[in-house]
C-alpha cells in the first residue's frame, strides 16, 4: 500500500485514512457501513483561473474554460456519455464547478469498485474534437443566457461586480457568448495536461469500500502522469469595494437585494482562516437569525419578506459576507442592517446567544457524519486546506466573544458595503 495515515476522532468514535499515492494522488478513505457510498474527485482548477504561469510561460485563458471542460470531459470516443455508464451501473453522477475548483461525483448502492473507477478514467482521460467542441458551445452558451435572464443571479453577480475591482470572482463563472467562443480543442487539452495531474487532484470517498481497494482502482485505472503544478496569478485588491450601490432592471415581482461586505483581511494560515469563517458565521447568527429581534422588527414592519439569507464566503483570495432576498425598500433594509451592527457594537453582544451559537455549531457538524455524501464533500474540502476532518470541533473551541467582538468592530464599516437590487421600477 502507498504511504498511509488514520485520523480518530473520539467525539465520534470514527476513523479515516489519508493515502499519499505515488502518482502524487492524495486520496481520503472513510468507511462506513451504510447503503450508498458516495466519491469526490476534485482538480484545483476552477472559474477564477484565467492568467497562470508554467515552466516560465504565462498563459491566459478564456473565461469560463474550467466549466466547459467540466462538460466536454464526459464524452466518450465511441460517442457515449460518461452518465451513460453510471446509469447502467445503477448509480448517479454529476459534477460542477465553482470559482476555485471543479469536482465529479458518483453515488452509488451497487458496483460500487466499477462507478469509481470509470469516475477516475473519464475524468483523467479527455477527448475532443471541433466538432464536438462546436456542438457544446451552443449548449453552453444557451446555459448563459440562462443565467443572464436569472434575477436571482443577475442580484448576486451584481454585488461581486460592486465589490470586486480586479479579481475574476466578479465574473459569471459559465464565461460569457463572447469568451467561449474562443475555447477550441486544443485549449481544453492544454488545460487538462496544466491542471487535470494527479498532484492537482484529491479523491475523497465514503461507503461501503476499503482504503486497499481504492488504492487498487487508482493503481489500476490512473494513467496520467504528473508534472508541475502552475502557478495560478493573483490580482491586487484594494480593500473598499468599487461600487456601493449597483441596480439593474427586470421583470419581477418584488424587488431583490444582495448586501455585499467585503473582507480583504484573510489570513494566510488555513486553520485560521477556517475559525475566522466560523467566528464571522456564528456573528451573523447573532444579529440576523429568524428567532432574533431584527429578523421580526423588519418582517412585522414589512421592511422584509420571509426567506431572509445571509452567510459568509471565503477562500484563500477572496471573502465576503453575504445577506440576500426580498424587500420593497432594499435601502431602507440596508440602513436598519447598520442600524443593527451600530447597536451591536454600542451595547456589546450577549454571551448566552453567542453559546448558542456554538452548540448549533456543533450540532451542525455532528449531524454532517449522518450521511456518506456530506462526509465525502467534507473531507475533499479540509483536504485542499491541509486540515483533518476531525479538527473541526477544536477551531470552535478556540473561538471566544472577545474573538467575535473584534472582527464586529474589523469588518462592518461603510466603505467595505456593496448594496445590489434587481427592480421593475425606476
Amino acid at each position: 500500500m502507498s504511504d498511509i495515515k488514520t485520523f480518530r476522532s473520539n467525539l465520534i468514535g470514527e476513523q479515516y485514512y489519508k493515502i499519499e499515492h505515488g502518482s502524487g494522488l492524495r486520496i481520503y478513505v472513510y468507511p462506513k457501513d451504510m447503503s450508498t457510498t458516495y466519491g469526490v474527485l476534485s482538480v484545483n482548477f476552477g472559474g477564477n483561473v484565467t492568467d497562470y504561469e508554467k515552466n516560465g510561460a504565462k498563459i491566459r485563458l478564456p473565461q469560463g474554460c474550467a466549466h466547459f471542460l467540466e462538460h466536454k470531459l464526459f464524452d466518450n470516443p465511441d460517442g457515449t456519455g460518461a452518465d451513460d455508464v453510471f446509469s447502467a451501473l445503477g448509480a448517479y453522477v454529476n459534477a460542477y464547478t465553482s470559482n476555485d475548483r471543479t469536482a465529479y461525483i458518483f453515488s452509488a448502492t451497487d458496483h460500487v469498485c466499477e462507478c469509481l473507477e470509470h469516475l477516475i478514467y473519464f475524468v483523467t482521460n479527455p477527448y475532443f474534437t471541433k466538432k464536438t467542441v462546436d456542438k457544446e458551445m451552443g449548449i453552453i452558451a444557451e446555459e448563459i443566457r440562462g443565467c443572464v435572464d436569472d434575477p436571482y443571479d443577475r442580484c448576486y453577480l451584481g454585488m461581486l461586480e460592486g465589490m470586486y475591482f480586479n479579481d475574476p470572482v466578479k465574473n459569471e463563472i459559465c464565461g460569457s457568448e463572447e469568451s467561449i467562443s474562443d475555447i477550441t480543442a486544443e485549449t481544453l487539452y492544454q488545460c487538462c495536461e496544466d491542471f487535470y495531474i494527479p498532484s492537482n487532484m484529491v479523491l475523497s470517498v465514503c461507503g461501503n469500500i476499503s482504503p486497499q481497494t481504492v488504492v487498487d482502482i487508482v493503481d489500476k485505472t490512473l494513467q496520467t502522469k504528473d508534472s508541475c503544478i502552475p502557478k495560478i496569478n493573483g490580482f491586487d485588491e484594494p480593500p473598499e469595494v468599487k461600487c456601493a450601490l449597483v441596480k439593474k432592471k427586470m421583470q419581477i415581482g418584488k424587488p431583490l437585494f444582495c448586501i455585499g461586505v467585503k473582507d480583504c483581511n484573510i489570513p494566510s494560515d488555513t486553520r485560521e482562516r477556517y475559525k475566522r469563517n466560523e467566528a464571522i458565521n456564528i456573528l451573523l447568527h447573532m444579529m440576523f437569525s429568524e428567532a432574533g429581534e431584527f429578523y421580526l422588527e423588519m418582517i412585522e414592519s414589512g421592511i422584509l419578506s420571509p426567506g431572509f439569507d445571509f452567510g459568509y464566503s471565503s477562500n484563500s483570495r477572496t471573502a465576503y459576507v453575504m445577506m440576500s432576498g426580498e424587500s420593497d425598500d432594499p435601502q431602507k433594509l440596508l440602513e436598519k442592517v447598520k442600524e443593527r451592527i451600530s447597536q451591536c457594537l454600542k451595547n456589546g453582544l450577549d454571551e448566552q446567544d453567542f453559546d448558542r451559537e456554538k452548540k448549533c455549531m456543533y450540532a451542525s457538524y455532528i449531524s454532517d457524519f449522518d450521511t456518506t455524501e456530506d462526509i465525502a464533500f467534507s473531507m475533499n474540502s479540509y483536504a485542499w486546506e491541509g486540515l483533518d476532518l476531525f479538527d473541526y470541533p477544536s477551531i470552535i473551541d478556540s473561538i471566544d466573544l472577545s474573538y467575535v467582538e473584534m472582527l464586529l468592530v474589523e469588518i462592518f464599516k461603510d466603505e467595505y458595503f456593496t448594496l445590489s437590487v434587481i427592480d421593475n421600477r425606476e
